[in-house]
């Protein structure tokens, strides 16, 4: 089946206010969404310590995979009625599946619910892989989080660090803001200083970094913000004001894998907004 360029949701029971926003997301990119769930166990595989599972009770996991496909599918009907909207039942490995998507999709969506221990496991497993890992954007909704009214008017935060990651996140969360018809706040925080040297380089930094974006995209007003804390604080306590937070990971494999971790992956866990990880090429 082939989902180019589509809007693809990552179908799970946490996926409601995912399937929501990334219907009305491919609805601003004339986009179509593809509503993608991937059943691990097979029958006989069982589900580990020795516990087969029978033909029987893999065919009631196919039915309820096949009704959470039916619900995300009349979600997204009433989120943006004017899509295509299109569902799949895929057998195999979560990760390497939705990984392999993710060359030719415009995003991949996935939701988040609760919190504890258990979804900092689940995210840690599968969110925090796709994350680092993925080949386009990826996205992650909390389900349940209250959409104010206001939402849609929002800007989006971006977190900008001076290097080449911030590129991609800064390309990416311009072109939503294009589509959506909002601000883009571009944050660069690097810890507390009195120094006002310090000051004056971190406006520099993010000058330099923001350099040219205005004119490719002369319909989005973009503010710039600096701030003296953690980048991770200060990325979350504003996105609060924000309709959607985008930042950038250091890569897909070794050692530019495991730096991920000190920002992008700390908001992940943390952050109530939606939040976009931008690949870096």
């Amino acid at each position: 089946m082939s989902t180019g360029d589509a809007v693809i949701v990552a179908v799970d029971e946490s996926a409601g206010s995912a399937v929501a926003w990334a219907a009305h997301t491919a609805a601003l990119h004339r986009a179509p969404l593809h509503l993608l769930r991937v059943l691990e166990i097979t029958p006989d595989q069982g589900l580990g310590l020795g516990t087969a599972l029978t033909t029987e009770d893999f065919t009631r996991l196919e039915e309820h995979s096949n009704w959470l496909l039916e619900t995300a599918a009349a979600e997204a009907a009433k989120a943006a009625p004017d899509i295509t909207v299109t569902t799949e039942l895929a057998s195999g490995t979560v990760v390497p599946t939705l990984l392999e998507r993710t060359h030719s999709a415009r995003m991949l969506v996935a939701g988040a619910r609760g919190g504890g221990t258990l979804r900092r496991a689940l995210l840690g497993s599968v969110s925090s892989v796709l994350a680092r890992r993925s080949h386009c954007p990826f996205v992650v909704v909390r389900d349940g989080v209250p959409l104010p009214p206001d939402l849609p008017t929002r800007p989006i935060l971006v977190g900008v660090d001076g290097t080449k990651v911030s590129e991609p996140a800064i390309e990416a969360a311009l072109e939503e803001a294009s589509v959506r018809g909002v601000a883009v706040i571009a944050l660069h925080a690097e810890g507390a200083s009195d120094d006002p040297e310090m000051d004056a380089l971190d406006d520099y930094v993010l000058a330099e970094s923001l350099a040219g974006w205005q004119e490719r995209y002369p319909n989005v007003r973009i503010d710039r913000e600096t701030a003296h804390d953690r980048p991770e604080r200060s990325l979350l306590e504003m996105s609060t004001a924000t309709q959607l937070l985008v930042v950038g990971t250091r890569g897909r494999g070794g050692f530019a894998a495991k730096v991920f971790g000190s920002t992008s992956q700390s908001l992940l866990l943390s952050v109530q907004t939606p939040i976009m990880i931008a690949p870096t090429p």
